[in-house]
């Protein structure tokens, strides 16, 4: 089978969709498919890619790190569909490589796979040059066009498809398949991994890892820090990774005196990152805007109980109690929450053993889970892809 991905989210940009693609990319691979992805040009991208296209893009004061297409017709693409045969086409994003990719499939009779990774009315923020009000209106509509024009939408979680049929938005069929995780075994002792950090070897470590960004909720985590060093005095919290909000962060920190408390990380390679769930106790997780929270299976296959807000799709990742706390989006709460694990050693660990043994995908049964997809819309063709505009 070749499968076409169309993304503006694919490595080198560094986020949850770019993740979800390039793990699919690589398990339709092992499994002998052919997989064309059609993304957006990038300054560190490796020329010697194979198989995929990326097309012009600019980049935009709001989010310099995710370039995005230039909006023009591509004769290269149609030159591609023309010289190969494709049997499938997936979209990652509904927006201007994600509307190509409707137009490609009705121009050459491809069927459309299309995916929901993200919150999009979340993130208007990033646009503040336009009336929000009329910015989300204007964005569920585009939505529901898009996603009518699909034979199938893949989501992450039920609560992305809740969130979806909130809007009335609607596809064809709809289709819960998370992303998979690999489970990782830790190779870094603990003490190996705090020394190799820099980080203490007796205070209890609060670790976060994802964007530093407004819609993840950072504020709690800080607000609730305090609440947390009255019962426990030594934690220190530990972001790691990068973002527009890094600054910001920065800065509350030293307002608030808490630069012994909080450690600002930076990103860390992939590659590394076991060396970074080794060193911690906790996980936590302030996001309210996950459609699953790729992250917390990730932690967990590294035996990190996490604590989490109980809101959006990441709480479909943790079983309350048992590997982790799902607590309200309070300061409060949270820090009630950290305090009881943080001081109970045994608790901790129970579920910390839990953790490694939660349900979740392997990338293998993810890309199982999509070809079931792609077959089912190969035996009934579209009548007529609808364009998405």
């Amino acid at each position: 089978m070749h499968i076409a991905i169309f993304s503006e989210s694919y490595p080198p940009v560094t986020n949850g969709v770019a993740v979800s693609v390039s793990t699919l990319r690589r398990e339709l691979l092992q499994k002998g498919h052919r997989v064309t992805v059609v993304t957006v040009r990038h300054v560190q991208a490796s020329p010697q890619e194979e198989d995929v296209i990326r097309v012009p893009a600019f980049t935009w004061p709001f989010a310099p790190d995710y370039p995005l297409p230039q909006p023009r017709p591509l004769p290269r693409l149609h030159r591609f569909f023309r010289e190969n045969r494709v049997d499938v086409i997936h979209t990652q994003i509904p927006f201007l490589l994600g509307v190509i990719g409707l137009r490609m499939g009705r121009r050459y009779g491809i069927p459309v796979v299309a995916h929901y990774h993200t919150l999009y009315d979340r993130y208007l923020h990033y646009a503040p040059v336009a009336p929000q009000g009329a910015l989300r209106a204007l964005l569920w509509w585009h939505l529901r066009r898009f996603y009518r024009g699909t034979q199938v939408t893949i989501v992450p979680s039920h609560f992305a498809v809740q969130y979806l049929q909130r809007f009335g938005v609607q596809s064809r069929a709809v289709e819960v398949i998370p992303t998979g995780v690999e489970f990782h075994p830790l190779t870094v002792e603990r003490e190996e991994a705090r020394a190799r950090y820099g980080l203490p070897s007796d205070s209890p470590i609060l670790v976060y890892v994802g964007r530093l960004a407004r819609e993840k909720n950072l504020n709690l985590l800080l607000e609730m820090l305090p609440l947390v060093q009255r019962e426990v005095p030594k934690v220190l919290l530990w972001l790691v990774g990068s973002g527009n909000a890094a600054d910001a962060i920065e800065q509350h920190v030293r307002r608030r005196g808490l630069s012994a408390t909080v450690r600002l990380q930076g990103r860390v390679p992939h590659e590394h990152i076991s060396a970074v769930y080794a060193a911690a106790d906790l996980f936590v997780f302030p996001s309210v805007t996950e459609t699953q929270g790729l992250v917390l299976w990730e932690a967990q296959a590294h035996g990190l109980p996490c604590v989490v807000v109980n809101e959006g799709g990441a709480p479909e990742s943790v079983r309350d109690g048992v590997d982790g706390l799902l607590v309200p989006n309070e300061a409060e709460a949270f820090a009630q929450a950290v305090v009881r694990l943080s001081k109970d050693d045994a608790l901790r660990r129970w579920m910390g053993q839990n953790a490694l043994c939660s349900p979740r995908l392997t990338p293998g049964e993810m890309a199982e889970r999509v070809l079931e997809v792609y077959r089912r819309v190969l035996v009934n063709p579209p009548a007529g892809q609808q364009t998405g505009g």
